[in-house]
């Protein structure tokens, strides 16, 4: 970069969720982050605006848990037009108004400004965001990324209408945009479109209670609901060295205890990856607990990786099941199965968990899936003792699932976003009503409560 102007800032922005309700689960814009740490490489000065960092902002404490999850602030607005119809208070979840007014009036203007995206249905959150940030830095250019912008891509151009979109993998991308815009030349032959090597910046933050953590980019999986496959093309892993360093150098440098893994894939090809990963873990004892909120594949839990789980330290285990029936075992690709399921269960149990601390996630609301399929998954799961967590389902653009929704009329491709909402689609689906949703709540929260309380296994329908 041309040194003789100045290094050109470009504040990073995570905006605000818009939702009927959402949750602080280990949120951090580990992209957003990636890509900062990438444009710091190549002689930008970055800083960064979370609108979800509780840190800074505050928000509700959650006295059942010291590992970092918590509640945001919210701030209701008016409904979206589109959504009108859900009879549920929407608002804007993270900091206040005008605490981030005071914030963009007391830092530095910056050059450019990079927001990402997450939930498609978020984006008025994003909306919100940016007339903020246009109110209070004027015509400062603004470059969108992340999942909404590259899963609905021409929707994000008409209602949100950033200066710049970036798709899929933003670091070179956001780069080349950067550069143009400050005249500067360089030879992208020799740039990688990303580079995950290295540490996150977590010193933009002023103070962080848990940490994030990436071993791999993509899935080798191709399951009917996901589109991890249109948004990381290629599955890619970083040497387990650096992941261990990066879980090192963050524990004695930002004092953090909890880290979450965000991997799809974490336990794939298990023997040349997260075997040694977790033995190098426990032989150094760094004295951590690890999180994995994205469900783990049970197929791939056999007796060595239980063990170094509780030996390392995996504290909140949470496996993909999502469904037993037949039907769905086949649209997702077979990576679980009723035997799977048990033997992995087992195999925790025997390593030194309790039942009650294994959860599993069972999807509600798949195309196709009848209330009885749900209620067969939820009685298998307690049978075995295990936490059922339901994970309402949201169509994806791109997924097969989604070619079945549009099919039957459900979704098309000029569908709002908003539509996709989990909470959204259950008023949408026809095939699950609310009565029988609400059963399916009351049911697991009975199973839950009595795993919970006894033993941790449940026989037969008792």
């Amino acid at each position: 970069m041309d040194s003789g102007r100045g290094r050109k800032k470009i504040l990073l922005v995570n905006p605000w969720i818009a939702d009927f309700a959402a949750y602080d689960l280990w949120s951090k814009p580990i992209g957003l982050l990636y890509v900062g740490k990438f444009l710091r490489r190549y002689g930008y000065d970055v800083s960064l605006l979370d609108l979800t960092d509780r840190c800074k902002w505050g928000g509700i404490k959650d006295k059942r848990f010291i590992d970092g999850r918590g509640k945001y602030f919210k701030t209701e607005i008016p409904k979206p037009e589109p959504v009108r119809f859900v009879p549920r208070k929407y608002g804007l979840y993270g900091a206040k108004k005008e605490d981030v007014i005071n914030e963009l009036t007391r830092i530095d203007k910056p050059d450019a400004v990079l927001i990402t995206s997450v939930m498609t249905y978020w984006y008025p959150g994003i909306i919100n965001t940016i007339e903020l940030l246009r109110e209070v830095m004027g015509k400062v250019k603004i470059i969108l990324g992340g999942i909404y912008a590259t899963l609905f891509e021409s929707h994000a151009r008409s209602c949100i209408n950033p200066d710049y979109i970036v798709t899929c993998y933003g670091e070179k991308k956001a780069l080349r945009i950067l550069d143009s815009l400050f005249d500067i030349k360089r030879d992208y032959s020799r740039i990688p479109d990303f580079d995950d090597r290295g540490m996150l910046p977590w010193e933009l933050y002023d103070r962080i209670d848990y940490a994030v953590i990436l071993t791999s980019r993509g899935c080798p999986y191709r399951c009917s609901y996901c589109a991890t496959g249109k948004l990381n093309p290629s599955f890619y892993r970083r040497p387990t060295e650096d992941v261990i360093e990066e879980i090192m150098f963050v524990k004695e440098k930002f004092g953090v205890r909890d880290f979450v893994f965000y991997d799809d894939a974490l336990f794939y090809d298990r023997e040349n990856y997260i075997i040694p990963l977790l033995g190098e873990l426990v032989r150094r004892n760094p004295g951590v607990r690890f999180h994995t909120p994205n469900g783990l594949f049970v197929k791939e839990i056999d007796e060595v990786i239980s063990r170094l789980m509780f030996e390392s330290g995996f504290k909140t285990i949470r496996l993909s099941v999502e469904s037993i029936s037949s039907e769905f075992l086949g649209r997702s690709s077979y990576k679980v199965n009723r035997a799977a399921v048990e033997r992995a269960v087992n195999n925790l149990v025997r390593a030194g968990y309790r039942h009650s601390e294994l959860e599993a996630y069972l999807l509600v609301g798949l195309p196709g899936q009848r209330y009885g399929d749900v209620v067969d998954s939820l009685k298998f799961m307690a049978d075995l003792g295990v936490i059922s967590r339901l994970s309402y389902y949201s169509p994806i653009p791109g997924t097969r699932d989604w070619e079945v929704l549009r099919q039957k009329g459900v979704m098309d491709d000029s569908s709002d976003p908003l539509l996709t909402n989990n909470t959204v689609y259950m008023y949408v689906n026809k095939e699950l009503n609310w009565e029988e949703i609400a059963e399916i709540k009351v049911l697991a929260s009975e199973y839950n409560n009595k795993i919970r309380g006894g033993n941790g296994v449940i026989h037969g329908n008792n």
